[in-house]
């Protein structure tokens, strides 16, 4: 009877244990569940992420292009309006010149001042703005009062009117590479100036042996 009892007691006792530890396992799952899905930080909205899909709270937004003020705007505008009177009278000059020199230089002038043009339209494009191209009353009057002309009085007031218009556009590159902070504009000024400068000099090189007044 005593063996009995004894026998039963150690089948409830090993029964007990066992459920204790079942518990304890389980216990354990969930604690470490638990801490594995607190460890794992979730998708936080308008977070940058890295290349390789990873959250980065240290991305830097990308940088603000830099502003065009009024005064480059309205450089612009004259820089392409003189360029534009410039092909529109160096093609005039190639067909309508009696000097060969001033022929020469007319054509010189359409093919630079196209060149010019066409980069200053790609910064305008690069920089979102639409240079207003239209000519001024004045230049078209210039237009028209050379296109009366011919001979000898043709060369005489085209290379005069170079001489003017190339000394007005230097003042104003130079005014703009110094006082432009928009890079890109700048740089086309910079790049510019040795064409224009050059141009000025041959312009009163003819016109000294044209005898044109007033350089």
């Amino acid at each position: 009877m005593a063996n009995s009892r004894g026998i039963t007691t150690l089948i409830l006792t090993l029964g007990f244990t066992g459920l204790i530890s079942t518990a304890c396992e389980r216990e354990t799952e969930r604690t470490t569940t638990t801490t594995t899905t607190e460890a794992t930080p979730s998708p936080t909205v308008g977070m940058a992420t890295s290349p390789t899909g990873a959250a980065s709270p240290y991305a830097s937004p990308a940088a603000s292009p830099v502003a065009v003020t009024p005064a480059e705007k309205e450089f612009v505008s004259n820089a392409a309006r003189g360029g534009a009177l410039e092909v529109q009278l160096g093609n005039l000059a190639a067909q309508k010149a009696s000097s060969e020199d001033v022929k020469r230089f007319g054509e010189r002038m359409a093919t630079d001042h196209s060149q010019l043009g066409q980069k200053l339209q790609q910064v305008a494009s690069n920089l979102n703005l639409t240079p207003d191209q239209n000519l001024t009353p004045a230049q078209q009057n210039t237009v028209k009062g050379l296109e009366k002309l011919s001979g000898k009085a043709f060369d005489r007031e085209y290379i005069r009117s170079m001489i003017i218009d190339h000394e007005k556009d230097i003042a104003e590159f130079q005014r703009a590479a110094s006082q432009a902070t928009n890079p890109d504009i700048k740089q086309f000024v910079t790049e510019a100036l040795p064409t224009l400068q050059e141009h000025l000099k041959m312009a009163r090189e003819i016109g000294g042996k044209l005898g044109v007044k007033g350089q």
